[in-house]
């Protein structure tokens, strides 16, 4: 066996398949052209715009993954093919946090409740996604690092473990957003656009939950673990799941008002205001009742 190859199996723990490789890239291509024609001819939500440099790092992922094994491989090629294809789908849940958001600013509720403001919920969103994908860069980077590769791996385990903290956290704000009758909005030619934005959101955090489970499982079996040294679980439990991610999240725009044809509800305020008027017409009315009985 050469050395080119010797060196390729050190880092991956296994010899690369070079048809599966170019078959993700040429998915991931096909994906990321029809993601941006749709986006952008479409007029998609301001927020849907991330998903395209998302997209493209995932495809630059492979590219580098093809190089590392069609080249001489090195510790820089390796740690950007893996940088690229682990930050993208750390990050794409974001996507989803901003469609609730959004879908909350397009209710146009007036309320006090912290978790209805959807600029509140922004950042709170922005945060959440960044503390464990820093946490995961960070104990990636110390993997590079003979005397600290134990420490980077508890540091991957633990933004592992708080992102499906983050999950499941989510999960159950978005039973509470399906049920609350007062969060929906309208869009034009579009039966209950609410519900089908809920579909795609809890579809993609679900595919996104498996990917997490399977990278802890992964990391905690180590790298010459079982799971790490066979190449078929990184095609199945995340290059697939994360073009399913990116498939479902490419549609939203479709749940959606245009750029500029946003339509804000505005019967909500004027319940409030019917309920107000009628509160002041009951006080009233009690009014007298009270000074009679005195």
């Amino acid at each position: 066996m050469d050395g080119p190859i010797d060196m390729v199996y050190m880092y991956f723990q296994y010899h690369p398949n070079k048809p599966a490789a170019y078959v993700a890239l040429a998915v991931f291509v096909l994906i990321d052209i029809y993601l941006i024609l749709r986006i952008r001819l479409q007029k998609a939500p301001a927020f849907m715009y991330k998903l395209i440099p998302l997209l493209t790092m995932e495809t630059l992922g492979f590219v580098m993954r093809i190089v590392c094994f069609s080249t001489p491989i090195n510790l820089g090629k390796f740690l950007t093919s893996n940088l690229f294809t682990i930050v993208a789908p750390n990050v794409v849940g974001l996507v989803n946090y901003n469609a609730i958001t959004h879908m909350i600013r397009l209710s146009n509720l007036e309320t006090d409740k912290f978790y209805l403001n959807h600029k509140k919920l922004k950042i709170l969103s922005i945060v959440c996604t960044i503390i464990p994908s820093m946490l995961q860069g960070i104990g990636g980077a110390l993997q590079t690092v003979a005397d600290l590769r134990s420490k980077g791996l508890k540091l991957i385990i633990a933004g592992l473990s708080i992102q499906l903290i983050v999950f499941a956290s989510f999960f159950m704000f978005l039973i509470f957003i399906t049920r609350e009758n007062s969060i929906t909005y309208q869009v034009e030619g579009i039966e209950n656009p609410k519900k089908k934005t809920l579909i795609r959101v809890y579809a993609t955090l679900f595919l996104l939950t498996i990917r997490i489970i399977y990278r802890l499982a992964q990391f905690s079996t180590g790298p010459t673990g079982p799971i790490a040294t066979k190449e078929w679980t990184i095609y199945v439990f995340d290059t697939l799941i994360v073009a399913f991610v990116f498939l479902i999240l490419s549609t939203l725009n479709s749940c959606f008002p245009k750029q500029g044809e946003e339509i804000f509800i505005e019967r909500d305020e004027e319940k409030c205001r019917s309920s107000r008027e009628s509160s002041v017409s009951n006080t009233l009315k009690e009014e007298p009742r009270e000074e009679n009985k005195l």
